[in-house]
């Protein structure tokens, strides 16, 4: 892996371990929104069970994230296969992952558009599905 891979790695790897909390709390928004650009888009089925993808910003993802009382069950991401392509002073990353409810896990795919900015790299756009879309009859890839 090339350093710039594990710049951007390290990126995503932040931007999953503080969506993580215990029930009662909340994720440390602060900590997530820093790997992101300020006017970032977020297009993601927010719950498995979401009928349509919604296009937000970063408030707003951070919003429908807490709705349904999952302050009160905790909530966890965990990271699988990544793959990563860098364009010069852009890339773009697939990153598998398992959405951690308390009753259960659902397996998703995030595709990241990233730019290098005074040399940190910037989330400034993701695209997200549950694998197999919200009926399930999708293809995951």
């Amino acid at each position: 892996m090339t350093h710039t891979h594990e710049q951007i790695a390290a990126v995503l790897e932040q931007a999953y371990a503080t969506l993580e909390f215990a029930p009662g709390d909340q994720p440390n928004w602060e900590r997530f929104m820093a790997v992101f650009d300020p006017r970032a888009v977020l297009a993601l089925r927010v719950f498995p069970g979401d009928p349509a993808i919604s296009v937000m910003g970063l408030a707003d993802y951070a919003r429908e994230q807490m709705r349904e009382g999952l302050s009160d069950e905790g909530y966890s991401e965990t990271p699988g296969e990544l793959v990563l392509e860098v364009i010069g002073d852009v890339a773009v990353a697939k990153q598998e992952f398992s959405m951690n409810f308390a009753n259960g896990s659902v397996e998703a795919v995030d595709v990241f558009s990233l730019v290098r900015s005074s040399g940190d790299w910037r989330v400034v756009a993701v695209v997200s599905d549950v694998v197999g879309g919200a009926a399930g009859t999708s293809d995951p890839y």
